[in-house]
């Protein structure tokens, strides 16, 4: 990828995080209502068409990355999206409004293990600092299984949620609409966010944990705090589980998959390990509890503020 002078840089990377919000607001709008008009519940709906559409900027980000042979950004963005969605998004939603869930517990023990299962993969098979086809293979196959118990619980939930009347082709023009502009802002994220690494002496791999994540990770933010704020923890919450195991399954093993590559190691030794500590400390304290209460919110917002301020003392 050519460099670009810092300003036209960080222009490139501004446009595309307004890409990617505006594209994420009309691909969730979209899809979430295709969905509701099957019926299925709010939990269902974020595992699934909400946590696809809220990680297509991850998708397309880690993809492009990969392509353009920066194989340190692809895999940095998709672990640091996962790390904000997380502590940042989960803990800013339970500030703003205190989570509880209802129906859709049942199913967070299955989701939680399917957020960790592809990290362990992860470590397992890049340990050294590669990640070949095969294991990026296995990755997409987890990804799978995740998704048809998803569908075969969305069958099983039938009937049980609001079922949306709205026009079916007007949903189905803003998905199309969202997905476009997805792809674009993802674009100009990439060439924005290694140009500016490259400028600043910062490696493709801190840029993609820290910035270009945030970025990536703005559509599950919006989502999950509004989704609080109009009571529906469940959607919430299964918006972050689901966006977790896309980014790691699907995203990931599509990327390397693609063009196996070289990654960092001190991303699959530490930030990943990192990943699975927080994903098991959260899950075990809300699946004990059934809530996030505003106390949970602000101790994950701090554990986020600790990490950010290890990525900036480690360097990269």
């Amino acid at each position: 990828m050519d460099p670009l002078a810092p300003g036209y840089g960080a222009l490139l990377l501004l446009a595309g995080i307004v890409m990617l919000m505006l594209g994420s607001s009309w691909l969730v709008d979209g899809a979430s209502r295709l969905a509701l008009r099957l019926g299925v519940t709010p939990m269902v709906v974020g595992l699934t068409v909400v946590g696809f559409g809220t990680s297509m900027p991850e998708f397309t980000v880690s993809l492009l990355a990969s392509l353009h042979g920066s194989g340190g950004l692809s895999l940095g963005n998709a672990v640091g999206s996962n790390i904000m969605n997380l502590l940042l998004v989960l803990g800013l939603a339970a500030v703003l409004a205190p989570i509880r869930l209802g129906s859709g517990r049942g199913t967070l023990r299955r989701d939680l293990a399917f957020g960790v299962i592809p990290a362990l993969i992860l470590m397992a098979a890049a340990w050294r600092g590669r990640l070949d086809r095969g294991p990026a293979l296995l990755l997409i196959a987890v990804f799978a299984v995740f998704l048809i118990l998803c569908v075969h619980g969305a069958r099983g939930d039938r009937g049980r949620a609001a079922v949306d009347t709205g026009k079916l082709g007007r949903h189905l023009v803003l998905t199309t609409a969202g997905i476009a502009l997805l792809v674009a802002g993802a674009d100009l994220m990439v060439r924005g966010g290694v140009s500016l690494a490259h400028a600043m002496g910062v490696s493709d791999a801190v840029i993609g944990l820290t910035l270009v994540a945030f970025g990536t990770s703005l559509p599950e933010l919006a989502t999950s705090v509004t989704a609080t704020l109009k009571g529906q923890a469940d959607l919430s919450v299964g918006n972050v589980l689901g966006s977790n195991v896309f980014n790691l399954g699907l995203i990931v093993g599509t990327a390397f998959t693609v063009r196996p590559a070289p990654v960092p190691v001190f991303v699959v030794h530490q930030d990943v390990p990192i990943l699975v500590g927080m994903s098991l400390v959260v899950g075990i304290g809300v699946l004990r509890r059934g809530r996030i209460s505003r106390g949970g919110g602000l101790a994950m917002l701090a554990a986020f503020a600790t990490y950010i301020a290890y990525l900036v003392i480690r360097g990269g």
